[in-house]
């Protein structure tokens, strides 16, 4: 599974995270740093249908993306 993982966005969240997996994305905004769990979710068939969610969502540049540890 490849993790992609942004601090930029226009919602003042903490983070977002794309979990890319074989059957979609799983779309993730975390509203604190310390959130054990995202408090918003949602899923796109692939990675850019995700990234342009979260742009239009969340205000998430398409270039603010970086590879995280799995």
């Amino acid at each position: 599974m490849i993790k992609l993982a942004s601090t930029t966005n226009t919602k003042s969240f903490a983070k977002t995270v794309l979990e890319v997996g074989d059957d979609g994305v799983d779309c993730f905004a975390f509203e604190r740093a310390d959130s054990p769990y995202p408090e918003w979710d949602y899923w796109g068939q692939d990675v850019n249908a995700a990234k342009a969610m979260c742009f239009e969502l969340w205000g998430v540049p398409p270039g603010s993306w970086q590879q995280s540890p799995k």
